[in-house]
């Protein structure tokens, strides 16, 4: 009976380590199918980042496209002082000959001086800038002393916000390619105004006129 009992656990035992090895030889299947897989995956993963290659190029060649577009020349624009055309150079002489019968100071002093080329920090005959040129007018004309920029004789001035409550004397302001007041110069009335242009010199604008428009920054009154 012990001997019948020792052959049974033997084959108990047996069964149980064939069924063991069978389970472990089924799990090692399965992982290095897995592995295959895994590795086939990585495969097609490669291969789909050669197959993509187009979209590359693609990327590149709307890179070029924009690099070639930032190269593209833009319009040039205009910004210096306009010329005055030969009805305003009319309408100047004009202006004097008419000011000198009503107000011989004023236009007196503006006779004397029309012409006079531009320079800046220039504050003689032989050549003026804006703010030395309005500072010159009042001391002469009107007996007062203005600050020397046009910075700070705007900062002495009382405001005028409307263009038609402007009269002869006062003081206009404009700030060209700039936020900071950067030109002055002298009402005359009728839109119009005397200054040392940066380009043309001593000389009458007109208010009015698109590039004086466009740069104006207010007027005052000393």
């Amino acid at each position: 009976m012990r001997q019948f009992l020792t052959i049974l656990s033997a084959c108990i035992i047996g069964s149980i380590t064939t069924a063991n090895a069978q389970r472990a030889h089924r799990n090692n299947n399965q992982i290095a199918s897995a592995e295959v897989e895994v590795s086939n995956e990585s495969s097609r993963f490669i291969e789909g980042i050669s197959i993509n290659t187009p979209t590359a190029k693609k990327n590149i060649s709307v890179k070029n496209t924009v690099a070639v577009k930032d190269k593209t020349t833009p319009a040039r624009v205009t910004t210096d002082e306009p010329e005055p055309t030969v009805k305003e150079k009319r309408e100047a002489a004009e202006k004097i000959k008419d000011g000198l019968r009503k107000n011989t100071g004023l236009y007196s002093f503006i006779q004397d001086w029309y012409g006079t080329p531009y320079r800046l920090g220039g504050t003689t005959k032989k050549s003026i800038d804006c703010s030395a040129f309005t500072r010159q007018l009042f001391a002469d004309v009107y007996g007062k002393t203005l600050d020397r920029t046009a910075a700070m004789q705007y900062m002495m001035t009382k405001r005028i916000y409307e263009k038609e409550e402007l009269k002869e004397g006062d003081l206009v302001f404009f700030s060209i390619h700039t936020k900071r007041i950067s030109h002055v110069g002298v009402y005359l009335g009728n839109g119009m105004f005397v200054h040392a242009s940066s380009s043309r010199g001593v000389m009458i604008s007109d208010l009015d006129q698109a590039y004086w428009t466009r740069f104006y920054a207010g007027a005052g009154r000393y």
